[in-house]
């Protein structure tokens, strides 16, 4: 009998608090809102627009959005109707390696067998299509020929960004295996200003936080790099669907420290990690006011009007 094919499911980080973009984002939306969950360009929030590109390659029940407690309101007026079991709250933020991990067991638990994508819910993508083209080569990869590998989307940088993860793929000659998919030699997370434009001139591509993985490879990946944490989330894994599972989510968040998933286990295990370079697709991480502005001037969309007021409203149209 032939081996069923691995379902391709997406993990859309959304627990984010936009913290240095506070003022930008009470000036021009009048709300409190983190960024995921206002409206740039057009009328759809960044996290509807995450999800708009992600369902054209995955179906809408093996999207699972993963939020935090005190943003539950926005969450839930951002992404209402979805399928049950699809929007998970985590009771505080731990910055991206919880953030992770928790979607990560609920997505084990229900198909251990499982490829995943794991798409922030708060960068910019043109055009979405082509983007989600890479996600779905990279899946096919990963159920294939690289089949333990972590692929990452990098994009060609346009200026020496030092809020970035860099990466270094090896040359394309003497690789053996995928064409466009290639190994690491390095990754390099936030450099200096100066480092950067080092990287820049010679050839490393921007780090997306875009990844594609069998789930069960990711989770080992963790495991042999945050081992305390992992272990955290096998026991929570235990308790999904159980009375316990409410309390032991609550007490492992109260004990847990904060640990980003970049530097914490991508960094420290480049010889598992692989990237697929993204040509002609616009991409940025909106983390700065400047850095909105200028995507928004490239791509001739008029800057946002300043709010006339700061009533709790979840966006407004670019």
């Amino acid at each position: 009998m032939a081996e069923k094919k691995a379902a391709l499911w997406g993990i859309v980080l959304a627990g984010g608090e936009g913290n240095r973009l506070k003022r930008f984002i009470r000036k021009y939306f009048g709300t409190d809102a983190p960024k995921q969950f206002c409206a740039f360009v057009g009328r759809r929030t960044m996290i509807e627009q995450t999800l708009r590109r992600a369902e054209t390659i995955i179906p809408r029940k093996r999207l699972v959005v993963v939020a935090t407690a005190h943003h539950r309101r926005y969450v839930f007026d951002a992404v209402r109707a979805r399928p049950p079991g699809t929007i998970l709250i985590q009771p505080a933020n731990r910055e991206t390696a919880p953030g992770i991990l928790l979607p990560l067991v609920h997505v084990l638990h229900r198909d251990p067998h499982a490829v995943v994508a794991i798409l922030p819910s708060d960068h910019f993508v043109l055009p979405g299509r082509r983007f989600m083209a890479a996600v779905r080569e990279a899946a096919a990869y990963v159920s294939g020929e690289g089949s333990e590998s972590v692929v990452l989307l990098g994009v060609e940088p346009t200026d020496a960004e030092s809020d970035y993860g860099w990466i270094e793929p090896r040359s394309p000659e003497g690789v053996q295996s995928h064409v466009s998919i290639r190994p690491i030699n390095r990754f390099v997370e936030k450099p200096s200003d100066a480092y950067a434009r080092e990287l820049m001139k010679k050839g490393w591509l921007w780090n997306t936080m875009v990844m594609v993985a069998r789930a069960q490879s990711l989770m080992k990946l963790a495991h042999e790099t945050v081992p305390e944490l992992t272990a955290n989330f096998a026991a929570l894994r235990c308790a999904i669907g159980t009375p316990r599972e409410h309390t032991i989510l609550n007490e492992l968040y109260r004990t847990i420290p904060p640990v980003n998933f970049s530097s914490a286990v991508l960094a420290r295990r480049t010889t598992d990690l692989r990237v697929l370079p993204v040509r002609k697709v616009w991409w940025s991480d909106w983390g700065r006011e400047k850095r909105i502005l200028q995507t928004l001037t490239d791509i001739g969309i008029p800057w946002p009007t300043p709010a006339r007021n700061t009533s709790d409203s979840q966006g407004i149209s670019a």
